[in-house]
């Protein structure tokens, strides 16, 4: 075991699991009341780490001290956890999360020298098929195969946090309902729907349709129910509009559908999605990324709300028929 383990990164969800992984490891089956001391780095004050540090472990081998987002903690004892870390507890054990983590730092190589440092950056979106299969049997004995983990990607959007809490639900509902080991397809389009991504969906085959209402109603589910969608709805629709505008130049280009929903890796709806695509010619498309770009300034500089202008956005760009 080390004395210090730090797991930094943009990645929640996974410097989340990781942290985990490390408590349970230490740990060793020791009762976590006994033998954890939890603390939130924004409040965290160095004298009451270091004395549970040093403070021998009752009924365990060794005392684990979790500092959780630690940025400020670290920013405000750099110092006092350099100089521990020159002679750290032979039975306390440190552990912190942080979004940032410098190597360059005298803190960060010396705790590269005597413990373990984990570093999670966001997936790359080419590579969470295979984090979804890995997250599925590693902590569901689950299987899932590419093709599958595409479409709930493609459900659910890129976030590690999102897509690992859509299998969860999913590993949830296969234990009560005795389904198997596999995911299915099936199963993903039955169980994924109340998402970001489908949400926007919706709101745009609304527009398309020339249904406004219908267009503001999904955005409100959207944006009651999730809790993220003002900082990332702008983004969802932009990237359902980039599909959008690639999908007609293909189209004016001569591909046939299949082809560009293949190329496009349009797995739910493919049909549907063509008819937006059939709906809105390149011209309307690029308008539109043009006027999410100004919502989502609008938006960081205080001028203006995601949902406000969003809801303009529709008002503006329903297409009749």
């Amino acid at each position: 075991m080390c004395p210090i383990y730090v797991v930094y990164g943009k990645d929640r969800r996974r410097t989340i699991d990781m942290l985990g992984e490390i408590v349970e490891k230490v740990l060793g089956g020791a009762d976590p009341q006994m033998a954890l001391n939890m603390y939130d780095g924004t409040q965290a004050n160095i004298a009451e780490v270091l004395v549970d540090l040093r403070t021998l472990p009752f009924l365990s081998e060794r005392r684990v001290v979790v500092v959780k987002d630690a940025d400020a903690f670290v920013s405000e004892y750099r110092d006092e956890l350099e100089k521990y870390l020159e002679k750290p507890s032979a039975t306390g054990i440190l552990v912190m999360t942080v979004e940032s983590f410098p190597a360059n730092t005298r803190l960060a190589k010396k705790a590269r020298q005597v413990g373990q440092v984990f570093e999670y950056k966001p997936v790359n979106r080419r590579e969470l098929a295979g984090y979804l299969i890995n997250y599925a049997a590693r902590q569901h004995r689950l299987q899932l195969d590419n093709g599958t983990a595409a479409i709930l990607v493609e459900l659910a959007g890129d976030d590690t946090g999102l897509l690992s809490s859509e299998i969860d639900k999913i590993a949830a509902y296969m234990g009560q309902a005795a389904e198997g080991k596999r995911i299915t397809q099936d199963l993903i389009q039955k169980l994924v729907g109340n998402n970001r991504q489908y949400n926007v969906f919706n709101v745009i085959d609304a527009m398309t349709r020339a249904e406004t209402a219908a267009a503001m109603k999904h955005l409100d589910t959207m944006m009651t129910q999730d809790r993220e969608a003002e900082y990332s709805a702008v983004g969802a629709f932009a990237w359902h509009f980039r599909r959008l505008y690639r999908g007609r130049v293909m189209l004016e280009q001569g591909l046939r559908d299949q082809a560009i929903t293949k190329e496009l890796r349009v797995w739910p709806q493919p049909e549907q999605f063509m008819k937006q695509v059939r709906k809105m010619n390149i011209r309307q498309a690029a308008s539109a990324l043009r006027e999410l770009m100004e919502i989502d300034l609008a938006s960081k500089t205080g001028t203006g709300t995601v949902r406000a202008g969003l809801e303009k956005f529709i008002i503006r760009n329903t297409r009749s028929s």
